[in-house]
């Protein structure tokens, strides 16, 4: 072992040599390898000692090692949106095109596992002057028929003001502080 805990491997010099780029090799040139599992798998294995806690850093950095990955696409000029000669780029297909699933979040998620958690629970109240709330739809909808739904006007923040007009209890909270007394049904709104 040497002084960082790494094993030094015996490789016997055969007086066997091979040139490689100008350089001539040896056995003590070889990397510790398994020729049965090299030959099954067709890949090249390397066979390494891995006696201290150095071999936790290592299996992990191997689990979560990302590939390299470039994004290049063909299209159109006229497919794209331009202004002048300036192409405007979707970032939001960037983003979800190049997103990368590793091996063991796929795992977390076969399992349904939790990916995170909030603690304590925060929950984003939206404030928005009249008629100016954020509507969801998606680019097929009929924009008349999205205004015309009902749950268009049961918001959070509206449904605040109602509550507030129906109830003594919530006028004596703030809108920052009704989640503590008041629960948010997001189905029934």
């Amino acid at each position: 072992m040497n002084v960082n805990g790494y094993p030094i491997y015996q490789c016997r010099d055969t007086g066997h040599t091979i040139l490689v780029h100008s350089i001539e090799l040896d056995n003590r040139w070889v990397v510790p390898h398994n020729v049965y599992l090299s030959t099954k798998y067709n890949a090249h294995i390397n066979v390494e000692v891995c006696n201290n806690i150095r071999a936790v850093k290592y299996l992990f950095k191997s689990v979560y090692k990302v590939n390299d990955r470039a994004t290049v696409e063909i299209s159109r000029q006229s497919d794209n949106a331009t202004v002048g000669n300036v192409v405007k780029v979707d970032e939001i297909k960037k983003y979800l095109d190049c997103r990368y699933v590793s091996a063991s979040e796929t795992t977390w998620c076969i399992f349904k596992f939790d990916m995170h958690e909030w603690f304590p629970t925060i929950e984003r109240l939206q404030y928005h002057l009249p008629n100016q709330q954020m509507v969801l739809f998606d680019n097929d909808d009929d924009v008349q028929e999205v205004v015309r739904r009902s749950t268009i006007s049961k918001m959070m923040f509206t449904k605040w003001f109602k509550t507030n007009q129906e109830s003594k209890i919530a006028r004596s909270f703030t809108f920052d502080q009704f989640p503590q007394q008041w629960v948010w049904n997001r189905k029934l709104k």
